[in-house]
């Protein structure tokens, strides 16, 4: 006797966890590093692509749709501009007619040592422009899109903004502060079936973090404090939005995600 598969029964396949087939995705800073990896692992997961970064994101997303074989599109722009996110927006949807997941990862570190308070607050005006406001304009812009159908808007926070920092600290407090963004976002919209969370890499091995990695002198102490006793790669920061933007993490939200070989919470 056959006996129907139960409709209500939920699918714990691989593809049925994590699979994004017929979305589209909206990454910035997404031509190097984490947004990179975190655009490629959500087209390996079947979403459509649309990148933005200060690169040649149209050279990024040809290669992007040629090595893994799906719809990308690339435009270079700086996300402070309002009119230029409008732009993105739009020709996402004229191209696809919908925005399915937001991962907010443009970033800046612009922290110079022994800077004047004066020149401090010029530098933490920038990153706030980057990290916070930037990220805003990009909610306000796609958030009634991703209510929809459910979507995810993810932040790409930092461990700085969990920590006090000697060298980045207002790096940490824009990151504090988007992390907040994502919260007020997923209380604020999840009614509408919207789910926001943050990431917080610790020290990923990418050029941003070259000052860090390549300091023989630097990279040991943080390693010290390090339990799994290495940096992290760009794939292992793009598995977890993967998972954030999936099924999978469907009931996730108002999270801050972090990433750091267990740094945070050594002794």
């Amino acid at each position: 006797m056959n006996v129907p598969a139960d409709p209500a029964a939920p699918d714990l396949s691989l593809e049925g966890l994590f699979g994004l087939a017929d979305t589209v995705s909206l990454v910035t800073g997404a031509t190097s590093g984490i947004g990179l990896a975190s655009a490629e692992a959500l087209a390996r997961a079947g979403s459509r692509l649309m990148i933005t970064g200060l690169g040649d994101a149209e050279a990024t997303a040809d290669r992007l749709a040629e090595r893994v074989g799906v719809e990308a599109l690339g435009v270079t722009a700086d996300l402070r501009d309002a009119e230029a996110v409008t732009a993105i927006v739009d020709r996402a949807l004229t191209t696809w007619g919908r925005i399915d997941t937001v991962v907010a990862n443009a970033g800046i570190a612009r922290d110079r040592l022994g800077a004047s308070s004066h020149d401090a607050l010029i530098d933490l005006d920038e990153m706030f422009d980057v990290h916070v406001r930037s990220v805003l304009r990009l909610a306000d812009a796609t958030l009634p899109l991703l209510a929809v159908r459910g979507g995810a808007f993810l932040v790409m926070s930092s461990l700085s903004g969990l920590r006090g920092n000697t060298s980045i600290g207002g790096y940490g407090i824009t990151k504090a502060a988007n992390a907040q963004l994502a919260r007020n976002i997923a209380v604020q919209w999840g009614g509408r079936g919207v789910r926001a969370n943050s990431l917080s890499p610790g020290v990923i091995d990418t050029e941003f973090a070259r000052p860090l990695t390549a300091d023989p002198s630097v990279a040991s102490k943080r390693l010290a404090k390090t339990p799994l006793g290495r940096f992290g790669t760009p794939a292992e920061v793009a598995a977890a939005v993967v998972w954030l933007a999936s099924a999978g993490g469907a009931f996730v939200s108002g999270q801050n995600i972090v990433i750091d070989g267990g740094t945070l919470i050594a002794d």
